[in-house]
């Protein structure tokens, strides 16, 4: 059980550390940063400039590229054939194929498999788009008494043992869970009990009531659909033995006026009493775990008696046929029965997505980042200065006031076409990326058992997976935004389709791989943040929802739990995000190489441990606004597609023919 785990927790560790040795080789020449993408020589003679007040005219035209050219020639001239560009190759190929084969992988999965619940004899059995169901998912409310609980509930009993359908859709089920803590898995069964026998409810009081729930108010109308239901019983599943008892059980636990009584009546005697095979009907008294085992039916003790005053049939001895409501604090309160618990929602999962849904993912996160990474577009413009030129601004509001007197208000919105670019990018690939891997892997390369018990591991992999792909196209968007917001006087003007042409024409040998000189970098904070960010939103989520599950049910008050989750999200991504982030900011200032073991060691023995969270604060509470701000958009523009909550669900329905 924990060797994926142990695999997933070693990736995590070893990727960075991967990542963090060829950062180390790249920043060993100070002409080659990764991190900022400018040499270092050119960026400290541009910030002396900016110091003695050195204005760039309105109409100097854009610096020649070629001495800065010759000047990476001169500073770099073993660095054509090191190990840093072979590494930043083999890292920048890997990706592109994961990029490359997300499209096939897409293509090629197979459509979600027929599930055995679908061979139902009962009726007909379909898994419906949530959204397009014949009912709401809410449907009959549970006070409908013309099904009770306690006939649904035995009756989904009766289908697990006697049905092949429903019997291998719950071995499926069981399977599924068997991974899990005991607690959990019962936990898990029970809510699927309790859904399937939601969909069998919504079948019979839909057979039962007629169209447009005309039979409701005629006793004889609805004693005739229940007289056809139990002939069409006993015609399909009347040649097992013992299935005729159960039948007459089930019958039995009807209202009077509801109860077959001819039926009952002619069926033979012997049929009647006769016990089968289920574990439950052998035994004398209710097993211990009767609630736990939904299998199981009831004892041999329990017959059919035919009471002449009343004219119908009982179970003796008389059993207590509770029927309790549970979760009514909720809007989606559920029963309590003697045979298990009944939803108020039928049985339920998620519905294969088709490349239109992917892409709809995507146009959602790619408008959810930009608009977030565009409003605080001016904090990373100052961010940006203060780190590449530490010590000439005092705080954020001294860089920002700074700027503004020096060089006007546009300069704060130095970098946004890099900006809207590479987080538009980013929204495009995470996302749908995230969605695809999650399933890809639980669906495809594990079990269904090992799926579930290790969903964690799972995310965190997803995660990881997507924010290598978003990575690829953020890299040099990202190296543009720098060297722009950092030497506006050489870049500004270019734009940034002219800065991608000056930083790829640079080093005659690389070429455009020059562009992805801060892959590993940048890849490492991503992997590291992006992996924990899913994760936690979606647990977080999952907590608040399952304290005021009333909060799904309006639009508004989703969408405050995506935000609140969103920010923890945030937050706890920053948290363990931030040594490495702290380890890499150290590294590219030192000119000499070594490991990054080595560089943290050293940082903690000048230092000490806090020096690995230093600026925690402020990163969490930045990242817990922007990532907040990122999946409430997502969220809405999500629900503006229509590709959110119920539109990406299927329901289990089970239609019965009307002449049975």
């Amino acid at each position: 059980m924990k060797s994926f785990s142990t695999a997933v927790a070693a990736v995590h560790l070893i990727l960075p550390i991967f990542l963090f040795e060829n950062v180390v080789y790249s920043f060993s020449s100070p002409s080659r940063s990764l991190k900022y993408g400018l040499s270092s020589s050119t960026r400290h003679s541009s910030f002396r400039k900016r110091r003695h007040g050195v204005e760039r005219s309105a109409g100097k035209s854009p610096i020649d590229s070629k001495p800065l050219i010759e000047d990476e020639e001169q500073n770099n001239s073993q660095l054509q054939h090191s190990q840093t560009s072979i590494t930043r190759r083999s890292v920048l190929l890997t990706s592109a194929a994961a990029s490359l084969t997300l499209f096939s992988l897409i293509q090629s999965s197979p459509a979600v498999a027929a599930a055995p619940l679908e061979e139902l004899s009962l009726g007909t059995a379909t898994w419906s788009d949530a959204a397009d169901a014949s009912q709401p998912s809410s449907s009959i409310p549970l006070s409908a008494q013309i099904v009770p609980p306690s006939f649904a509930t035995y009756l989904a009993r009766f289908l697990l043992h006697y049905d092949k359908g429903a019997s291998n859709w719950w071995d499926d089920q069981s399977d599924t869970y068997s991974l899990l803590a005991s607690y959990e898995a019962k936990k898990r069964e029970g809510k699927s009990f309790g859904s399937y026998a939601s969909s069998i409810r919504k079948g019979l009081y839909s057979y039962v009531s007629g169209n447009d729930e005309s039979n409701i108010r005629s006793y004889s109308k609805v004693r005739d659909q229940y007289s056809t239901l139990f002939s069409s019983l006993t015609d399909k599943y009347g040649n097992e033995q013992g299935a005729i008892r159960d039948i007459a059980l089930l019958f039995a636990m009807l209202p009077a006026i509801y109860q077959p009584t001819e039926l009952l009546l002619n069926t033979d005697k012997g049929a009647i009493t006769a016990t089968g095979t289920n574990k439950g009907t052998n035994a004398q008294n209710f097993s211990p775990n009767f609630q736990e085992d939904f299998t199981l039916l009831l004892p041999s003790k329990y017959d059919v008696l035919y009471n002449e005053s009343t004219k119908s049939f009982t179970i003796t001895p008389i059993i207590n046929l509770f029927e309790i409501g549970i979760n009514e604090d909720s809007k989606s309160p559920a029963i309590a029965t003697t045979f298990g618990p009944l939803s108020s929602k039928p049985l339920s999962r998620e519905r294969n997505l088709t490349l239109d849904v992917y892409a709809l993912l995507g146009i959602s996160g790619g408008a959810g980042c930009a608009l977030t990474h565009s409003l605080v577009i001016p904090l990373d413009v100052v961010k940006t200065r203060i780190q590449t030129n530490p010590g000439q601004y005092n705080g954020v509001f001294d860089g920002a006031a700074t700027i503004t007197k020096e060089e006007g208000l546009s300069a704060l919105y130095l970098g946004a076409q890099a900006t809207i670019a590479g987080y538009s990018w980013y929204g495009i690939s995470v996302y749908p990326s995230y969605a695809f891997f999650k399933r890809f892997i639980g669906e495809q390369v594990l079990s269904s058992a090992f799926a579930v018990a290790h969903s964690t591991e799972i995310a965190l992999a997803a995660g990881a997976l997507a924010s290598v792909i978003a990575s690829l196209g953020l890299t040099p968007l990202e190296a543009c935004r720098i060297r722009t917001v950092a030497q506006p006087e050489i870049y500004r003007d270019l734009g940034l389709i002219g800065t991608l042409n000056v930083i790829g024409s640079e080093d005659s040998e690389l070429g455009w791989k020059n562009l992805y000189a801060g892959l590993p970098s940048l890849m490492t904070r991503q992997v590291i943040f992006g992996s924990v960010k899913f994760l936690a939103f979606e647990r977080a989520s999952e907590a608040i929802f399952s304290v005021w599950p009333e909060l799904r049910d309006a639009t508004y008050t989703a969408l405050g739990v995506s935000l609140v989750a969103g920010g923890i999200s945030g937050i706890l991504s920053s948290v363990v995000s931030q040594p490495a982030d702290s380890v890499l900011t150290y590294v590219s200032k030192q000119s000499s190489s070594g490991s990054t073991l080595t560089f943290a060691k050293t940082m903690i023995d000048e230092e000490g441990v806090g020096s690995l969270f230093r600026g925690l604060g402020s990163r969490s509470v930045w990242a817990g606004c922007i990532i907040a701000g990122q999946f409430l958009l997502y969220d809405v523009f999500r629900a503006f597609f229509g590709i959110s909550g119920d539109d990406l669900n299927q329901v289990f329905e089970v239609v019965l023919p009307k002449n049975m």
